[in-house]
């Protein structure tokens, strides 16, 4: 009996990075469409907000658990589950009849993409020789940066293109064949992988997700009471999940069992003042990127691709900085993580002085601006999970790794609410030129926050001397 030859590393790898590419392009592909899906739906702003905050929702109260799924269920299967799931939402997203339709079928993208994404990582450990692991590490931080530059890029685009005559909607069918091909490829390339027969913690999957349902939904509900009573009640809402879920977590790590979260993490004043650096960091990407796209189109009249052109620039630079950030000595990701956010204030203040006429792909002071912020975003995203992590235990690295991945997912969906918010408030009456200067003035208060952050973190380890081990890859459960 003759064994057929295992399919070549490369192609297991491509497979795995075009899902993570998806799930990463469908989080900024709808910034640039929102106010033609907002039109054409004839939706609310708060429910053309939440059709961006629903995706990061469902995404990040389910990213830790998708990662134990696929050390139970093996990571093979998980993916094209959630590669299956994610194609199918996309199928629904294309053929919303209406705004609430469009929410929930882009909340089943996420919990797709939860699925489909931790096992990215997971699978580069099981496919790729040790030797070349390295590299295929770097290709999945490199893609991370593709999918978020090109969505902006992709959601003008596709929509121009008019794929079938699908306007907006072209944005989200086009996942539709993308997803069969890697599901089919998928089935033929991927090993099975390991599993264990490790216990999931469904209420502590539960709970984060109420958690995060409780912190984000409330504030997104278009006929939501108003004053200073109820804005007291919103803040406090999220308190007893949270508590809740702590509880558990404590009593599950008592009885021997495997927490979703662990306690020990939260009990480490560096590591939470790391999670806090990057919930205020992602806070400012996807958000900027919306109020960004929604101001050219309703401000300064241009199309989706006319937007979309604003981020060619921004997205080069980004991608240059990360690069380069990428390939520093570990010891300079302190500066590097406080002089990011510091050139991505000064494009913010830049923007501020900017006329609602001038706002677009054409002008050089504006791009100008859009480039120093692109580097200065470039130069922290693909630093400040490591830099945090440097002063975690080896021991908790795994799940230290899944609860920043889940904060930038939950900062990518509570930022679109909150500054959403702000844009709402000062540019009420059309003005929305004044919204967006008040929401630029938000964001550089958050890019203060992270330099602030940034230098309490680097008080609390020292930085890996030169030629040491970085901490050790993510596994699969955390990533």
């Amino acid at each position: 009996m003759t064994t057929r030859p295992s399919p070549p590393a490369g192609l297991a790898l491509a497979v795995l990075l075009l899902g993570e590419f998806l799930a990463i392009f469908d989080i900024s592909v709808v910034n640039v469409v929102l106010p033609v899906v907002q039109e054409d739906l004839r939706a609310g702003d708060a429910q053309a907000y939440l059709v961006v905050a629903c995706y990061g929702m469902a995404y990040a109260s389910l990213l830790v658990m998708g990662g134990r799924l696929g050390d139970r269920l093996g990571f093979r299967a998980v993916f094209l589950g959630g590669v299956a799931l994610f194609g199918l939402a996309s199928l629904a997203c294309g053929l919303a009849p209406a705004a609430a339709a469009l929410i929930v079928a882009r909340a089943a993208q996420g919990v797709g993409a939860a699925l489909l994404f931790p096992q990215v990582l997971a699978g580069i450990h099981q496919v790729v020789p040790a030797a070349r692991r390295g590299a295929a590490v770097g290709a999945f931080g490199t893609v991370l940066g593709l999918g978020s530059t090109l969505g902006q890029l992709g959601g003008g685009v596709l929509t121009e293109l008019e794929l079938v005559s699908a306007g907006w909607r072209s944005a989200f069918l086009v996942n539709v064949p993308l997803c069969l091909a890697i599901w089919l490829a998928g089935r033929r390339v991927l090993p099975a992988g390991h599993t264990t027969a490790r216990r999931l913690d469904l209420p502590g999957a539960l709970l984060l997700a109420a958690a995060v349902a409780a912190l984000v939904l409330p504030w997104s509900l278009p006929d939501r009471p108003r004053g200073p009573l109820w804005t007291v009640l919103l803040v406090l809402a999220p308190l007893a999940p949270t508590a809740a879920l702590v509880r558990w977590e404590r009593r599950l790590t008592r009885g021997g069992g495997t927490p979703l979260l662990h306690p020990e993490l939260l009990r480490q004043r560096g590591f939470l003042a790391g999670l806090a650096l990057c919930l205020v960091f992602f806070a400012t990407q996807v958000p900027f990127y919306v109020l960004l796209s929604q101001t050219a189109q309703r401000g300064a009249g241009l199309d989706p691709l006319g937007s979309a052109g604003l981020y060619a620039g921004l997205g080069l630079a980004f991608l240059a900085a990360s690069v380069l950030a990428g390939r520093a000595d570990p010891r300079h990701t302190a500066l590097l993580t406080a002089g990011g956010p510091l050139l991505m204030a000064v494009g913010y203040l830049g923007l501020r002085s900017v006329p609602a006429h001038a706002l677009h792909p054409g002008s050089l002071s504006v791009t100008a601006l859009l480039v120093v912020n692109g580097a200065g975003a470039g130069l922290v995203a693909p630093t400040v999970i490591r830099f945090v992590l440097a002063g975690v235990d080896t021991s908790l690295t795994g799940v230290a790794s899944g609860l920043l991945a889940t904060a930038q997912q939950l900062a990518n969906s509570v930022g679109v609410v909150v500054a959403g918010a702000v844009f709402r408030g000062a540019g009420h009456h059309g003005q929305v030129l004044a919204g967006f200067r008040a929401a630029l003035l938000y964001f550089t208060v958050l890019a203060a926050a992270a330099v602030a952050l940034s230098r309490l973190v680097a008080r609390g380890h020292r930085p890996p001397a030169k030629g040491a081990q970085p901490p050790r890859e993510v596994r699969s459960a955390d990533a």
